[in-house]
């Protein structure tokens, strides 16, 4: 936990080219009755009934990060992928982010905080997030199961996206790029506490330099996993992959676009 407040900071600094977005608007949400902004992109071709994915930003970013080809995610190249493969893509922001940013209470104010021994304004956050994830998953399922439900995240997205794939069965495939090291003493936001009822396809990106995310911790992560088919990658570098992560993801993607 100690690693999230330079973490905000390096995330903070990194660019955001701003990309035209062409995503409709999807009504939905949260259980306590939150708007939860969230924007459907659509794959190329008509398919009746198409495999969906979820895509989760990091700390103190938003949704439009999936839509701009700029670091630290370069997630357009990432839509743009599912997009061709026949993914129909759902972004999300999490709370006190994007279109919910509170000026009161900043995602990185309350990192500092919870580095500081106060946690529960973070772990509120992340939670709340997750349980936010869970409700569009359940508004998207209403109509029907797709062959496959992924879910990526990038960072804290990462983080959400493992909380998530613990509580959600109907995840088929799951992505995860860095996802930090939370204190197992917040155990409702930390991935080391809900790692056995990980079971889904799971490709797992991380770097054997990265600070928020040191090489041990990713390594228990993915060991704890009872998950059939998995995949661990680590990269040269930091927290910020090299964009050469997509070309990891685009050869793991062909499997998670075959019918199951």
């Amino acid at each position: 936990m100690t690693r999230l407040l330079p973490l905000c900071m390096l995330l903070l600094s990194a660019s955001l080219a701003r990309a035209a977005d062409t995503a409709n608007s999807m009504d939905v949400r949260g259980a306590d009755g939150a708007r939860i902004p969230t924007r459907v992109l659509e794959p190329e071709g008509r398919i009746a009934n198409p495999p969906i994915a979820v895509l989760l930003h990091g700390l103190t970013r938003r949704k439009e990060d999936w839509l701009s080809d700029a670091g630290p995610t370069h997630g357009g190249v990432l839509k743009d992928e599912l997009l061709r493969a026949g993914y129909r893509v759902y972004l999300l922001d999490a709370r006190r982010h994007g279109e919910r940013a509170t000026p009161e209470a900043k995602p990185g104010a309350l990192a500092r905080l919870a580095h500081q021994g106060e946690p529960a304004r973070y772990v509120a956050m992340i939670a709340d997030t997750v349980r936010d994830a869970q409700a569009l998953l359940e508004a998207v399922l209403a109509k029907g199961q797709p062959p496959r439900v992924l879910v990526a995240g990038y960072s804290m997205g990462a983080q959400v996206a493992l909380l998530l794939a613990a509580r959600e069965p109907r995840i088929t495939h799951l992505v995860t790029m860095v996802p930090p090291h939370i204190d197992p003493s917040m155990e409702e936001v930390a991935p080391s506490r809900h790692m056995a009822k990980v079971h889904q396809d799971w490709l797992l990106l991380t770097a054997n330099q990265d600070d928020f995310a040191p090489v041990a911790d990713s390594r228990a992560l993915f060991d704890a996993a009872p998950s059939r088919r998995k995949r661990h990658k680590t990269f040269d570098g930091g927290h910020a992959l090299p964009r050469a992560y997509l070309d990891e993801v685009r050869r793991w993607l062909p499997g998670a676009v075959k019918a199951r």
